[in-house]
């Protein structure tokens, strides 16, 4: 993995300078061909190229070190400097062997110092430059990394929550219990045997194990739903005003178990259910890889902050869509004075 990183980044940074120096030898045979020398042009190139990354990458501190303004200047003196005398070098190289005939190094050492060190502070000004960039970027990918940590830690703690709670629950003791319940009810009540049997249909769903994607079947979902409100219908009597539509649900859809369960449960449990006119409605639609749900609910008249466990269930709900879904999900809640919608969109 970082083999691979360090070659791509040596490859954009070899196209880069390929790139301006050819955008450079073009500026020179547009304006005098004749002052092209390739000998001197490869050396400059290669001088030219040191000083940046000598800017870039030991005058300016690396990652994890503080600025040291007293260290960085004396480093670009030094920069400067060394150019200098490997910029003179390379000058008195190509006179010894001809290739240049006139120079301001004798004729103009003045204007040629100057000249140097214009062209030196050029290469140290892009390579600060850099530096500042990549810096930038280091700090974002880092901040990122730690979001990710932290949100992954929050993920973590939730599991823990979750199955600190099953395992204080023994399912095998609850469903004997059950059982029991269920068949000495038989002789008793016909809709007492039922709640029994839903209520342990419903537990069963929400303590069994889930599979590695941590995903069921929607339909195995909704079938939990409708046990849900049957079991409520048992409590309340048949005065429950409850609408639930589907369309395009087939058995390969699936979700992350609980989050359709949970909607649903708050809305029973903090909704009016008994107004004929304004009946509990829920629509959950499949259309094009989209799971569409819409769970809309009257309020009851007392206040729904004073109810234990108001809230709880939608934390639970956002944590699980965060964990599973990340940004292939849109949840919207319009909380109004009278009326509790809430729209969800999940990529399935």
């Amino acid at each position: 993995m970082a083999t691979t990183i360090f070659r791509s980044a040596i490859a954009k940074h070899s196209i880069f300078w390929i790139l301006y120096w050819l955008y450079e030898i073009a500026i020179v045979l547009v304006l005098d061909a004749t002052k092209l020398l390739w000998q001197e042009t490869i050396l400059m190139a290669i001088l030219n190229t040191s000083v940046f990354y000598s800017s870039a990458y030991w005058v300016m501190p690396q990652r994890g070190k503080q600025i040291s303004y007293f260290k960085s200047i004396n480093k670009i003196l030094l920069v400067l400097c060394s150019y200098l005398a490997f910029k003179t070098g390379i000058t008195v190289l190509l006179l010894h062997l001809n290739i240049v005939e006139h120079t301001n190094l004798y004729e103009n050492s003045f204007a040629y110092i100057i000249s140097a060190i214009w062209r030196s502070s050029y290469f140290i000004f892009l390579g600060i430059a850099f530096w500042f960039s990549r810096m930038s970027i280091l700090s974002e990918q880092e901040l990122r990394k730690k979001e990710v940590e932290e949100q992954k830690l929050k993920m973590s703690i939730l599991d823990m929550k979750i199955a600190y709670f099953k395992s204080r629950i023994n399912p095998h003791v609850l469903f004997n219990a059950l059982n029991f319940l269920y068949s000495e009810s038989l002789d008793l009540s016909k809709e007492l045997s039922k709640g029994i049997l839903t209520l342990s249909e419903i537990l069963r769903y929400s303590l069994r194990d889930i599979e590695d994607d941590g995903k069921s079947l929607l339909v195995e979902e909704i079938a939990q739903i409708k046990n849900l409100i049957l079991l409520n219908q048992f409590r309340f009597g048949k005065e429950i005003h409850f609408v639930h539509q589907e369309k395009g649900v087939t058995k390969t859809h699936k979700i992350v178990p609980l989050i359709l369960i949970t909607l649903v449960e708050n809305a029973l449990k903090f909704g009016e259910m008994t107004d004929e006119h304004n009946p509990i409605k829920l629509n959950i639609e499949v259309n094009n890889g989209k799971l569409l749900v819409c769970l809309e609910n009257k309020k009851k008249t007392e206040t729904l902050l004073s109810v234990e466990g108001y809230g709880i269930g939608l934390k639970f709900i956002t944590y699980q869509l965060d964990r599973y879904y990340q940004k292939d999900y849109l949840l919207k809640i319009d909380d109004k004075e009278e009326f509790y919608t809430v729209k969800l969109e999940i990529n399935i």
